[in-house]
């Protein structure tokens, strides 16, 4: 058996005569483990005069249960491997959102324009709907050839912008048709 076994023996006096004679004899030759049973004895009277745990023995079987447990073999993973496994799905996530989303919003001639761009003066001023998404907005300005110029401003106007006047006139015509999304075109 091994040492701390042998201890644990003892002190609960589990042990055969002979072999409680023979460990006590080696506790006179070992101070360590001379020691180590002091202590043990310690813990064990400090505990003893303690209040009792109704589920006591419980208690211990189980915390010997764990002890006597091996460690399953997966508990030498390393710690970082899960942070990798995120980071991976992110940078997946990113790369998919930019080979397939990404180019079908900027599709167009025109797409988005920075504020510093040239503006055309072919345009005019539209209040969409509240309810109306940035989504349908675009679905709706991209076959016109239409940008978001400028806005909104404190009315809520967003200035639109066309390549001329002929694709404003038209794109003018094709919003008013569509009171879902439209609530008022100003000049």
């Amino acid at each position: 058996m091994d040492r701390e076994q042998d201890i644990l023996d003892y002190l609960q006096d589990r042990m055969p005569p002979e072999a409680q004679s023979a460990f006590e004899a080696e506790m006179t030759r070992d101070a360590a483990l001379a020691a180590e049973v002091e202590l043990l004895r310690k813990v064990q009277a400090e505990l003893a005069d303690g209040p009792e745990h109704s589920e006591a023995e419980a208690v211990w079987d189980r915390i010997a249960a764990e002890i006597e447990t091996p460690a399953p073999a997966n508990e030498n993973r390393r710690p970082w491997a899960q942070a990798l496994r995120y980071a991976a799905v992110a940078v997946l996530a990113i790369g998919v959102w930019q080979v397939t989303l990404g180019p079908r919003i900027t599709q167009g001639e025109g797409g988005f324009r920075t504020a510093s761009d040239a503006q055309t003066e072919a345009g005019f001023q539209v209040r969409f709907a509240e309810t109306a998404t940035l989504a349908e907005i675009s679905e709706a300005l991209m076959p016109l050839g239409g940008t978001i110029a400028d806005g909104p401003t404190a009315l809520g106007l967003l200035r639109l912008s066309f390549p001329d006047a002929e694709a404003a006139a038209a794109a003018r015509e094709a919003l008013a048709a569509r009171p879902d999304l439209v609530e008022l075109i100003a000049d």
